[in-house]
Formats: structure tokens, C-alpha cells, sequence
């Protein structure tokens, strides 16, 4: 799973960097966004099943890059209610969205007074992954098939009325045909099912006018049924947001490592990794005239350099598209 998450890792735009986006309007009735474009993404992965070009493989050796082009579709519809400071939401945020991660979250959130907001969701996968049944085997041609996630996300912005920001989300990952490492008496090992886990905390760091430094540090574990697809991951993030009446700008470098329970025993090692992504997304306001209307621009590399070459995983990603905004 790993592997995967990695490729929509892409940008890792922190919630609070586009913290407009996140404030409760003053008003009631209906807000959010709508995004439409195109993305092009050049990757090597041998867990990712993308357009199924490498079903077949010779040996457990390095993947071979592969390209694709697929639709950017996006919503973030929200009801507010002022009076009591309410928010109600289903979708996915325009700063998930752009990091090419789609999970969608159906929640409520609700500011309190000065202490910040505090939020509640229901995560799910409206498109599952695509990935390889078995991605170990060598004998026959790889079968895709769909991995889906389901669970909760509690999140509180301004914590206390500070510049923190937190969220803990805990998902449960379902590998509709899980098949790793078939034949080879290995499959309880290499199970993907199981339980996701993860921890962010950021700060906002309003450096000059229009211009924000968030830090961040980033934990994500994986409680697999597979132990040696199990791992913990640490990860720190600095994204840089700068805004302008015409335009704005989000940029982001990640460093992290990821440390597996158990060997892979097709291996005899752990896939132990150190992980990098740097990325950025330009916006272009009132595109024809238009107010509520932004064109946006995101270009992004992310790496994982593993133990085990096998589990190497390197992606470029390019994506345009319009954003309207209500």
C-alpha cells in the first residue's frame, strides 16, 4: 500500500496552506469549489496498476516507466449554518485535490468562538486505486483490481486559537482480490488488508503579507494483516503559499522514512525506504473576467528509494484544469 499512497502522496499541500479555503463564511447557504482538467503522469511502480501496460514482468527487479493521461474531476460542496457557526460538507478539498489525493469526506464542521474549528468525517474512496492483484508474480500476467478505503477523520484547525493545526484520520483498506505472493506459501505475510492510520500537525507562519510558511510533521502507520507489509512512516513538510490579487502560489518539499515490521520473504529484507516530493500549484484568478473563476497549473516529483528494488517507486506528475469557486 505503501507504493501506492506514495504516487497520490505527489504534492502533500498541507490543509492550512490555502487557509482561506478552510474559514467558515459569516452567511448561511450553500459554498465550495468545482475543478475540472487533466492530469499526465509519468511513473514507475510495480504495485500501481495504472492503464495495465506492465502486467507482465520477467523478474523482481526495478519497474519500468510507464504514462498516462486521466480526467482531474473535483467537488467540495458545503452548507453553512451562521447563526450557530456550523458547517456541513461532502466532497473533496481543493488542497486534497490537487495533490491527486480524491479521498472524500462527508462530516461537519463547527467553530468555537476563539478556540478554533473542530471537525468530524466520514472518509471513504469514491475511486478506488487501481493496483496489481499479485504485483510479485513473474509466471502469468498481472490482474488489476480495486483497493477501497473507509473510515474516520477527526481534525481541529487553530487549536486553542493558535496557528496549530492538527488531524488524525484511521481508514480501513480493502484489497478486493488480494493475491500477493500466491503460490508461494508466503501469502499471510504479504496480505494488504488491514488498518491505516495517520497524524498531521502543522503550524501557520504568516511571514509577511499575503505570504505563509506552514511546517509540518506527518506519521502514517500501516496495521496490515501482512506484517511485512506493515511500516511506519515520519515524514516533515514545509510549504511555502504566497498570494497575490491576479495570482497565487503553493509549494512544498517532503522528507521522510518508512520503516516496515517484518522482511518481505521473497526478499529476505525489509523494504525499508527514504521517501522525497516537491511540488507546486500556480493559480491564475478571475480568468476571463470572470470572478469566481481560476485556472490552475501543478507540477510535481515524488521518489521512493527502498532497501529492496523492487519496491522503488518514482513518479512525475503534471496536471491543469479550472477551478470555480461559490
Amino acid at each position: 500500500m505503501r507504493h501506492i499512497t506514495l504516487l497520490g502522496v505527489g504534492l502533500l499541500i498541507a490543509n492550512s496552506a490555502y487557509a482561506d479555503l478552510g474559514q467558515i463564511p459569516k452567511t448561511s447557504g450553500w459554498s465550495g469549489s468545482l475543478l475540472g482538467g487533466v492530469n499526465v503522469i509519468n511513473y514507475e511502480s510495480n504495485f500501481y496498476s495504472g492503464d495495465d501496460k506492465n502486467a507482465r514482468i520477467n523478474d523482481l527487479g526495478n519497474a519500468d516507466s510507464t504514462s498516462s493521461v486521466s480526467p482531474l474531476i473535483n467537488a467540495d460542496i458545503r452548507y453553512t449554518f451562521a447563526d450557530t457557526r456550523t458547517q456541513v460538507f461532502l466532497g473533496n478539498l481543493i488542497q486534497d485535490a490537487i495533490r491527486f489525493d480524491f479521498t472524500q469526506q462527508l462530516g461537519i464542521r463547527q467553530e468555537m468562538s476563539d478556540k478554533g474549528i473542530v471537525a468530524g468525517s466520514f472518509v471513504f474512496s469514491a475511486l478506488p486505486i487501481e493496483g496489481w492483484s499479485n504485483p510479485f508474480d513473474r509466471m502469468n500476467e498481472r490482474q488489476a483490481t480495486d483497493i477501497k478505503s473507509t473510515g474516520v477523520r477527526f481534525s481541529w484547525d487553530g487549536i486553542w486559537g493558535s496557528n496549530f493545526f492538527t488531524s488524525l484520520t484511521t481508514r480501513n483498506i480493502e484489497v478486493d482480490e488480494e493475491r500477493s505472493g500466491q503460490g508461494t506459501g508466503y501469502e499471510a505475510l504479504l496480505d494488504r488488508n488491514g488498518k491505516m492510520h495517520a497524524f498531521d500537525l502543522s503550524y501557520k507562519w504568516d511571514i509577511a503579507p499575503s505570504q505563509t510558511l506552514v511546517p509540518a510533521f506527518i506519521y502514517r502507520e500501516a496495521d496490515l494483516d501482512g506484517r511485512a507489509q506493515s511500516y511506519k512512516s515520519n515524514g516533515v513538510q514545509l510549504t511555502y503559499a504566497k498570494r497575490a490579487s491576479q495570482w497565487s502560489f503553493v509549494s512544498n518539499v517532503y522528507l521522510g522514512q518508512t520503516k516496515y515490521d517484518e522482511a518481505n520473504p521473497l526478499f529476505s529484507q525489509k523494504a525499508d525506504s527514504d521517501e522525497f516530493a516537491l511540488g507546486g500549484t500556480f493559480f491564475w484568478h478571475r480568468l476571463f473576467g470572470v470572478e469566481p473563476l481560476s485556472a490552475t497549473f501543478t507540477a510535481g516529483y515524488t521518489k521512493s528509494d527502498s532497501d529492496i528494488g523492487f519496491y522503488d517507486t518514482e513518479a512525475t506528475l503534471f496536471s491543469t484544469g479550472l477551478l470555480y469557486a461559490f
